[in-house]
This record gives C-alpha cells, structure tokens and sequence, in this order.
C-alpha cells in the first residue's frame, strides 16, 4: 500500500460540531439510527438482554448489519432458537445443534466459522464468569480501556474472537454504553471503531487528504483515521466512540 495522507485535526473538529449539531436536529440525512438500534424493540432480561448485544455484535463482520441484528431478534424471539442466547445451553449443545438453530434465520451465514465464533464466546463466558458478560466486565473493574490493551494479546484474542478486535471490540463497548445501563470507565480512551463507512465519510469530508493505493480500508488507513479523531475531539467534549453514529450515517 502507497500512502500520502495529510490529516487536518482542525477541519475534523468543525466537520464534528456540524455532524452533531444535525444529528441533534433533524438527523444525518434525515436519518438518527444505527443498525444496532433495532434491538431497543428487544424484551428481555438484562443478563439475556447483554448477551443477545455481545454475541450479535461478534458476528457483525462483512455482512449487512441491518439484516444480521434482524436475525437475531428473529432467532431470540422463536421458542426453538432462543437457547443460544445462553452460554451455558451453547456450551453443552452439539455442533450440529448450535449450526442449526443459528442459522434457521439466517443469524450464521458463514455456517461453520459463525458458530464457532459463537461457540468459543459463550464457552469461554459459561467456564470462566459463571456464564455472565456482567462477570467479565467486574473481573476488569468495568475499565474497558484496560479490556481494550488486554485482548489484544493472545490469550484473550482466542477467548474472544472477533469481540477483541480493533474495529469490533470498541464498536461492542459503544453498543453496550448506549443500551444498557453498565456504567463503564476508560470509555474516552477507546478508539472510534474504523469500517468502510467511518472511512469513507471522514475522506469525503476532507478531514484526511491526498493519495493512497489499496483494495480496502487496511491498517494503515484505520491507524490514520484513529489519529485524526482523537486529535480532533481533544477537550470537545465528544469523545471518539461517540462519532461513530454521525459518520456512519
């Protein structure tokens, strides 16, 4: 990848004060809500409620995040599928049992590394927190920052796939803060989660210019983005997981 980029912190910063502004008025387009938003329509208890958040979150990889958090309202809310939303129910189940119930509407489409994503999640929740998200999250004081430096190592990486990703992991605090009533710390220190959209929309907006050569947004690209945010919302008052709703939009 050839890369000649110039960021510009202060045009990121009004390009925030004007995102928000509309975001806090008739929306970005007319529009306020995320994918993710669906699952305000969701009853359930807390415990269930957090992990229907985490487990969808983990599989919100290349694939349309509207129809996949629709999948999992739809796999929750059928008699037959509901179990998967428990760790404990995931790791006693067979293989072809977790295969079939994830993906009678369409929650796995990647079948077999799907379920193994969601096998490897609830197993290590149900063997090592007594089957609680909340669990995990007390075991770190509720830091997430400290989380965030954590799973990136190995040990956590293969505990957690997918949930411990760069892009993912602060996408799941962010989800999480918003929907549910976990007061957690160190959130300012996360970084905005980086995918096409929030990509796209800080180079169309001029706060990241000139020339790259690349088939996607790689690691260069998202350590750039990344940058410019956190240097752009210093003592705003905004802080980076925030921005994520106004560029997705």
């Amino acid at each position: 990848m050839k890369v000649d980029l110039k960021l510009s912190p202060e045009r990121a910063k009004r390009v925030a004060e004007h995102l928000i502004s509309a975001l806090n008025g008739e929306g970005i387009f007319g529009f306020k809500e995320l994918p993710d938003d669906l699952a305000y329509s969701v009853e359930a208890d807390a415990d269930t409620y957090i992990n229907f958040l985490s487990l969808t979150t983990a599989l919100d990889y290349m694939r349309d995040a509207g129809k996949l958090w629709q999948s999992s309202i739809e796999t929750l809310k059928d008699g037959e599928t509901s179990w998967v939303f428990s760790p404990e129910a995931v790791s006693s189940s067979k293989p072809e049992e977790l295969i079939k119930a994830l993906s009678k509407h369409k929650l796995a489409i990647r079948r077999n590394r799907d379920s193994r994503i969601w096998l490897t999640i609830s197993r290590s929740i149900a063997e090592k927190f007594d089957g609680s998200f909340v669990n995990l999250f007390k075991s770190f004081d509720f830091n997430v920052k400290r989380m965030f430096d954590l799973f990136g190592e190995k040990e956590y990486g293969e505990l957690f796939p997918n949930l411990s990703g760069r892009k993912i992991f602060p996408h799941w605090i962010r989800i999480l803060r918003e929907k549910t009533k976990l007061e957690f710390k160190g959130v300012e220190e996360l970084p905005i989660p980086v995918d096409v959209h929030v990509a796209r929309a800080t180079f169309t907006t001029g706060c990241i210019r000139g020339r790259y050569s690349s088939k996607g947004i790689g690691e260069p690209i998202r350590r750039r983005v990344i940058e410019l945010w956190d240097k752009a919302l210093k003592g705003s008052g905004v802080i980076p997981v925030e921005m994520f709703r106004p560029l997705w939009l």
